[in-house]
């Protein structure tokens, strides 16, 4: 497998540097600094231990790598004139992060021997996964140059910066996936059947709360950490706040469930046709409204992926059992954003402000569960016992 990573990689980064020099395209030097992320890519195989569970290896590995690149950032990184320093270290940081995998192979993968390969198989699998890869691509990458061509810089600005701190959430959220799918594919059907609902539980109460909590400090937190020139940005913030509930929920069903189960078709299908219709939204809205009419079209994609993620699995879970709460979580996180929004500030500090109401919000949101008696409190209780006695 990781022959054709490589060698994907190395045509990759061919083609991206040839572009970059010959034609001198906008921005083509800081692209350059960015290659080492290509490299990265090439040199991952992080997901070689995803696939054994041995996460511990790989988050341990990645937050180490991520803290030596903000203490260097905050070190050497003062001013607009060092973007190139602040893009360098983001890119070798993340491509170190990848080499070090290599320390560890050794334990579980010897030398290549002739007869192992089955290429035409291996072939199939690859371009089989690789088209919704590509697909993802297009409708998640693309739609900054889209809206780049019809607008102006601005505009991708607000547009960019609007969706960082929810792509954050998004990057915990989707972690869960990961850990359950080498979990999936190992189980017979009815343990998955029980997997599958309580990922789906755990996915939308942390996307909900994560999202309303966000939406509640939006006002506050755009001019506060990005400065008053980024206050048209609230409402762009505001509403990609969905896609910290969206994303994640079909994420269940795509790679913890078709994935695991070899639906590989399955899985496919609904980024083709997000990435189809997000090209053909942001045409039609970019132009008239800007970095809104972006927005209008990303979440909109989204929730036609999630729909159809849904319905492409329908045949092999019970919906009614798998969804069975989702409505209760649905309306505990309406009432903790009412609260969230009618909670006045108390204090003077708009950080210490903002930390109070979440704190605020998680509360009422936890005790909301207790009160409409939610199947999943009883594994909530449970890892608070086990995390108690491993104290």
């Amino acid at each position: 497998m990781w022959y054709f990573q490589g060698l994907a990689g190395i045509v990759t980064i061919a083609l991206t540097a040839s572009a970059c020099i010959f034609f001198r395209i906008q921005y083509w030097n800081y692209i350059l600094l960015m290659a080492p992320y290509l490299i990265s890519a090439q040199v991952d195989i992080s997901w070689f231990f995803q696939g054994l569970a041995d996460f511990g290896r790989v988050v341990l590995k990645n937050t180490a790598v991520k803290l030596v690149s903000v203490i260097l950032i905050l070190l050497w990184v003062k001013s607009s004139a060092d973007l190139w320093k602040y893009l360098l270290i983001m890119s070798v940081s993340t491509m170190l992060g990848s080499f070090v995998f290599w320390f560890d192979i050794h334990r579980y993968v010897g030398r290549p021997v002739n007869h192992f390969y089955k290429y035409k198989s291996t072939i199939v699998s690859i371009v089989t996964l690789m088209i919704p890869q590509i697909a993802t691509q297009i409708y998640t990458s693309l739609d900054k140059p889209i809206l780049g061509i019809f607008q102006n810089s601005t505009q991708v600005a607000f547009y960019d910066n609007s969706q960082r701190i929810s792509n954050m959430i998004l990057g915990v959220i989707t972690s869960i996936s990961l850990v359950i799918m080498p979990k999936m594919a190992s189980e017979g059907e009815k343990t998955q059947k029980i997997v599958l609902k309580k990922s789906l539980e755990a996915t939308v109460m942390l996307g909900t709360l994560f999202s309303v909590i966000i939406m509640a400090n939006t006002k506050q937190f755009v001019p506060f950490f990005f400065g008053q020139k980024f206050i048209p940005m609230t409402p762009l913030m505001f509403f990609f706040t969905l896609t910290i509930i969206m994303i994640p929920t079909g994420g269940v069903f795509a790679n913890q469930f078709a994935l695991a189960n070899r639906r590989d078709k399955d899985y496919a299908f609904p980024v083709v046709i997000g990435a189809i219709l997000e090209i053909v939204l942001s045409y039609l809205l970019d132009r008239p409204y800007g970095a809104m009419g972006a927005m209008i079209a990303i979440l909109t994609t989204e929730f036609v992926v999630l729909i159809l993620r849904l319905w492409v699995v329908r045949d092999a879970y019970n919906f009614k059992y798998v969804f069975h709460d989702v409505p209760k979580y649905l309306l505990i996180a309406i009432i903790t954003l009412v609260v969230g929004m009618i909670i006045p500030n108390i204090i003077p500090s708009v950080f210490f402000n903002m930390t109070l109401k979440s704190i605020i919000m998680i509360m009422v949101y936890t005790i909301l569960m207790f009160i409409m008696k939610l199947d999943f409190n009883q594994d909530i209780i449970k890892l608070v016992k086990n995390f108690f006695k491993r104290g």
